[in-house]
């Protein structure tokens, strides 16, 4: 069964890069004619809730930042925030460090510059797509990965990492064939990665990143989820979070 399942990475592995020539000629053009989006204005920290405070953490790219939203409240981390805090009846105080256009390295780099001292019970992380859009190979993104939850791990021992599953590009709206089938398949590989090396160590929570084109809208970029597919997701991963928490907290 394993080496079924390994064969089957290699293939789709070699059909990523035999689609690449097509999809890098037609990546170029629709980076020319793609609509930009930019993040909200608003604080990077704040509060929700009340009771006892649990301390949010978020890192990552666009979705952190909080691309295609019209307000902070409105972006994941917040929305996230709020459905913890109904969800463990608490006051959950947060802190965003997001960057659009953030790969793995970028952000590597960013968290070994920010202060130890930011408060974290929780981290929620977003990183991925745009190193499946920069062709990262499998071995670097693996490597920096890993480095990353190193990272996290010993500057935050007592929070729990949640990382929000790299979505299946090939649902977005924005991208045709053949560049949807070879995003879709690298998407899936990075994703597939970063599962296997978080359920290795404790504390560390993936959530697969679900897309149905039928129910979750898009920004008017294509790339990027809507205001009201962010809340659905964000009840989503509370959720998941709420239930992992408890666990996490009495082995620590």
């Amino acid at each position: 069964m394993k080496r079924a399942a390994g064969d089957r990475q290699v293939l789709l592995r070699i059909a990523f890069w035999l689609l690449l020539p097509a999809s890098v000629v037609q990546g170029l053009g629709l980076r020319k004619r793609a609509v930009r989006l930019q993040p909200p204005p608003g604080d990077s920290h704040g509060s929700c809730g009340e009771g006892e405070s649990l301390h949010l953490l978020a890192l990552g790219d666009s979705i952190i930042a909080g691309v295609g939203a019209g307000s902070q409240e409105l972006t994941l981390p917040v929305q996230f925030a709020r459905a913890l805090a109904a969800t463990l009846d608490c006051k959950v105080e947060w802190h965003i460090e997001g960057e659009n256009g953030a790969a793995v390295n970028h952000l590597l780099a960013q968290v070994q510059q920010l202060d130890p001292a930011i408060p974290a019970d929780v981290i929620l992380l977003s990183i991925g797509v745009n190193d499946v859009t920069g062709l990262s190979t499998t071995r670097r993104w693996h490597r920096r990965l890993e480095e990353l939850l190193a990272l996290l791990r010993s500057t935050w021992p007592q929070a729990m990492v949640v990382f929000a599953g790299l979505p299946p590009m090939n649902q977005f709206p924005l991208l045709s064939h053949p560049l949807r089938f070879s995003l879709g398949l690298r998407s899936r590989t990075l994703d597939h990665m970063a599962s296997a090396l978080l359920a290795q160590q404790p504390g560390m929570l993936h959530i697969a990143t679900r897309i149905d084109p039928q129910r979750h809208s898009f920004c008017a970029d294509g790339f990027h989820p809507s205001e009201p597919a962010c809340q659905a997701w964000a009840v989503e991963l509370a959720d998941r979070t709420a239930k992992a928490l408890p666990d996490w907290k009495r082995s620590t």
